[in-house]
């Protein structure tokens, strides 16, 4: 098994190219960075030079299935919402670009990663705006210690363009409780809470 000058330089390539796209993940403070995705572009490259060398493709073949492994572990739930998914995206296509390399398609590989970098980088202006627009539907507990607070609930959804699907009303002891399911989008949710909350007559609020 030799070692060649272009095998050194598809190498260095994958360091270059892995670069482009960790250096956006860094920017971002994304768990797999710079040093991650270079080290696995390069990994991919290499695992492909040697597959092509010793002609077992079984080589290459895995290194989707083992990129797959690599890519779970920085797929997380919190907040009830999965986070990572983009970060495991991007570890997947990284090692695609370093197999790339190894097949020594540099211009398919510099392609790739210049359009994952713009993607990454447009899509997450477009993502924080469709997130911060899109409807969500919410479960708010208020408690008061006046009916007429609680009653008055509804007119503060209204104004703040809040849709109302269920509501329910009740005593527990000395106060009253109101629950409400209810449509709108975070930045209006938002300033319900923060207008409600600056009610003296609000004990608690739930959601």
């Amino acid at each position: 098994m030799t070692f060649s000058q272009q095998d050194l330089i598809k190498l260095v390539v994958a360091i270059f190219v892995g670069a482009i796209i960790g250096i956006e993940r860094e920017w971002h403070n994304k768990s797999a960075g710079l040093r991650t995705i270079s080290l696995i572009t390069v990994g991919s490259t290499l695992f492909t030079i040697l597959s092509n060398q010793t002609g077992d493709n079984r080589i290459s073949a895995n290194i989707v299935s083992g990129i797959g492994f690599l890519g779970a572990g920085v797929i997380i739930l919190s907040g009830g919402r999965i986070r990572g998914l983009t970060t495991a995206s991007s570890v997947w296509v990284a090692a695609a670009v370093g197999m790339a390399i190894g097949f020594g398609e540099f211009g398919m590989a510099l392609t790739v990663a210049g359009l994952v970098v713009f993607v990454l980088w447009l899509f997450s202006y477009v993502a924080r705006f469709v997130e911060a627009n899109a409807r969500e539907t919410l479960t708010y507990e208020i408690t008061c210690t006046q009916l007429k607070k609680i009653e008055g609930i509804e007119d503060i959804f209204r104004n703040h363009r809040l849709f109302v699907r269920e509501r329910k009303i009740f005593r527990r002891g000395k106060v009253f409780v109101g629950q409400w399911q209810v449509d709108g989008n975070a930045p209006q949710h938002q300033r319900f809470v923060s207008d409600v909350l600056k009610d003296k007559a609000v004990v608690d609020l739930r959601y």
